[in-house]
C-alpha cells in the first residue's frame, strides 16, 4: 500500500515537472510576440509594407565568414581551457613523486591534452584555409 503512494507521488512530481518547464517554453516563446503587439499599442501604427528584409543577426557576409567566426571563437575559449590542462598535467607530474599509477594518469592527461590541443588548432587552420580558398574562388 505504502508503495503505491510513493509510486503516485512521484508519477504527479514528474507532471508537475513537465507542466512548469512548458510554462516556462511558452512564455518564453510567446513574450516577443507579446512585445512587439504593446509597441504598436502605444505608438503609431507603421504603414504596411509590400517587401520583406531579413536582418543578419550575425553579420556576417557569407557563409565561410560564418565557419570562420565560429573557428575563432572555438579557439579564442579553447586555447585558455588547454593552457589550464596543461599546467594541471604539470601538476600531476609533480605530485605523483616516482608513483606508477599517478605517473600513468598524468601522461594519459597530458597525452588527451595534446590531441585536444592539436584537434582544436588543426579545426582553426582549416577552417581559415578553406575561407581563404572560398574567398580566392570569388
Amino acid at each position: 500500500m505504502l508503495k503505491k503512494s510513493k509510486i503516485k507521488i512521484i508519477h504527479i512530481k514528474n507532471i508537475l515537472k513537465q507542466a512548469i518547464f512548458w510554462a516556462i517554453i511558452s512564455i518564453v516563446l510567446t513574450l516577443p510576440i507579446l512585445v512587439r503587439g504593446q509597441e504598436r499599442i502605444g505608438g503609431e501604427t507603421p504603414p504596411p509594407s509590400t517587401s520583406l528584409t531579413l536582418i543578419n543577426p550575425l553579420g556576417d557576409k557569407s557563409f565561410s565568414q560564418l565557419v570562420e567566426a565560429i573557428a575563432k571563437l572555438a579557439a579564442q575559449i579553447g586555447i585558455p581551457i588547454a593552457a589550464i590542462f596543461i599546467i594541471y598535467s604539470g601538476l600531476l607530474f609533480v605530485t605523483a613523486r616516482g608513483s606508477e599509477e599517478q605517473l600513468k594518469k598524468a601522461k594519459t592527461t597530458f597525452m588527451w591534452t595534446m590531441i585536444g590541443t592539436a584537434i582544436l588548432l588543426g579545426a582553426w587552420v582549416i577552417a581559415s584555409a578553406i575561407a581563404g580558398t572560398i574567398q580566392g574562388l570569388k
